[in-house]
């Protein structure tokens, strides 16, 4: 996989000015426009199956940055953008790998935390998961948890205990409503090395970073690495990620890895990029790392 320097990207439009840029990619925007084309698209338009394009005339090879996408609609807008000689960076079929967790779990099991999943998105369907399972376990669906609702709709202390298990999974279902992807997940709570705790709802934060991988390689990832020494990364942790890096079978992810509390670097999360936040990242770095 090659690196294309001369990418476009393509964000939503503001829905109330359409030539405008949707207020929470400003920055990006902005930092974007500097190195490359960028046009608009009105997300309102694709989900009724219209494509409307505003700004900059592009062709050929662009990126995507904005909100996550059902495969679905991600399928359509592609299809779209296809038939203007626009290309997605990631195909409909690299964008569901990545985007739901089933997709990417085969590949990198021994890296990252143990999961069992079901289709069907029912109380009875994920309490059946939950047989022969021991000790601390999150539940989420294939693309989102709830993990601001912690304790309620979030983390299971101890799966065996099936009332609370049954609590926790009943609440995340209800909640996640409609909006459920695919069906229910659930992980091993892996003890991260805790460097506090939210003040809100009192998830143990903990040292974990978003790493870009842009064509098998490392594109950028959280700057706090070499600004703050307390959190090193060792030269033999930046090998494991680039070997990582290399396994995908994507052009534009993100991974998120995480330190264990036993100090081993984990696999937390894998997505497609182009729906993936900065996080950390500055977006003038991110942007000019392209090339």
């Amino acid at each position: 996989m090659h690196h294309f320097s001369d990418v476009n990207f393509l964000f939503c439009n503001h829905p109330l000015h359409q030539w405008e840029v949707d207020e929470d990619y400003k920055e990006e925007y902005q930092a974007a426009s500097k190195e490359h084309a960028c046009a608009l698209f009105s997300y309102e338009d694709l989900e009724m199956g219209k494509l409307s394009l505003y700004g900059s005339e592009i062709t050929g090879m662009t990126i995507y940055r904005g909100w996550m996408m059902r495969p679905e609609l991600y399928r359509t807008f592609y299809d779209k953008l296809m038939a203007k000689g626009i290309t997605l960076i990631n195909s409909p079929a690299e964008y569901e790998k990545y985007h739901m967790l089933p997709g990417w779990y085969e590949d990198f099991k021994d890296e990252t935390a143990k999961t069992v999943w079901e289709n069907q998105g029912t109380l009875v369907s994920a309490m059946a998961l939950t047989k022969g399972l021991t000790g601390s376990y999150i539940v989420k669906d294939f693309v989102k948890s709830r993990k601001h609702e912690w304790q309620d709709a979030c983390f299971i202390e101890d799966i065996e205990n099936t009332a609370n298990a049954e609590r926790v999974i009943g609440n995340f279902i209800e909640r996640q409503g409609s909006a459920l992807a695919g069906g229910v997940v659930l992980r091993k709570f892996e003890k991260l090395r805790s460097i506090g705790f939210h003040e809100k709802s009192g998830m143990p934060i903990s040292e974990e970073y978003r790493v870009f991988i842009y064509g098998g390689q490392v594109l950028i990832m959280d700057d706090y690495w070499q600004a703050d020494k307390a959190l090193h990364i060792s030269d033999e942790e930046r090998l494991w990620i680039e070997a990582n890096a290399k396994k995908v079978k994507s052009h534009f992810v993100t991974m998120d890895i995480a330190r264990r509390e036993d100090g081993r670097l984990i696999i937390m999360e894998l997505g497609d990029g182009q729906v993936s936040g900065l996080q950390q990242i500055k977006a003038e770095e991110f942007y000019k790392a392209f090339g």
